[in-house]
């Protein structure tokens, strides 16, 4: 009898949670554009259901880019007879979108193949937008941590394989309105395509730029 009650309250709570506000729910979905999300309103205050029942719904504050977590919104619109409407809404948007996660677990260290790559859904509303969605900006990278199946890769995850090495020789470029310049120097840090590394240059009076690695012995100058 006990488990039966605890039960029916299990799928209450579940079907309650569950409940569906596509009106509400599309507003702050349009907030992470260009990114197709779905977003699940989770109400403490106020009855979104009143919103299918207005018309010209608009929302007057409390939406920012990316909006998510626990919010307060301000509404207004049309009844069905043209009567102006407001509403004050308070509660907590899960977002859930599309990333990547792996199939089988890769240890630190390891290179992350296209192969072992799979779309994964997670919920945004504590990633933001630092998870990678590009399958390309993860494969052929190194795993900065273990990667495991069903956790979405962040953009700290990975790094790219070194092309260079603390200690090598390096030119580093830069270029504007058609000039270059051009300066040798000897790397101070590790770094792949994309990183960006100090780089030591006697000929300067700092002794040291810093420059974004292009290829394995070349940098452009990020001043």
């Amino acid at each position: 009898m006990r488990f039966t009650i605890a039960l029916v309250l299990l799928i209450n709570a579940s079907m309650t949670h569950a409940q569906q506000y596509p009106d509400l729910e599309n507003a702050i979905a349009a907030t992470w554009q260009p990114h197709n999300v779905r977003v699940v309103w989770e109400p403490t205050f106020g009855d979104p259901a009143l919103l299918a029942q207005w018309k010209n719904v608009n929302v007057e504050s409390g939406l920012s880019e990316c909006a998510h977590d626990v919010l307060t919104l301000s509404l207004r619109g049309l009844a069905q007879d043209g009567t102006p409407q407001r509403l004050t809404l308070k509660g907590r948007a899960y977002v859930f979108g599309d990333c990547w996660t792996v199939v089988e677990r890769i240890k630190l260290g390891a290179v992350v193949t296209r192969e072992n790559l799979v779309p994964h859904s997670c919920d945004w509303s504590n990633l933001r937008t630092t998870a990678l969605l590009d399958p390309d900006a993860i494969a052929g990278k190194l795993a900065v941590r273990p990667l495991v199946p069903g956790r979405a890769i962040l953009a700290t995850d990975v790094r790219p394989k070194a092309v260079i090495r603390s200690g090598d020789p390096v030119t580093i470029v830069y270029e504007k309105d058609g000039v270059r310049v051009s300066l040798d120097g000897v790397a101070m840090k590790d770094g792949g395509i994309g990183e960006r590394i100090p780089v030591r240059v006697p000929e300067v009076e700092s002794n040291r730029l810093e420059g974004v690695i292009e290829d394995d012995a070349t940098l452009r100058w990020v001043p």
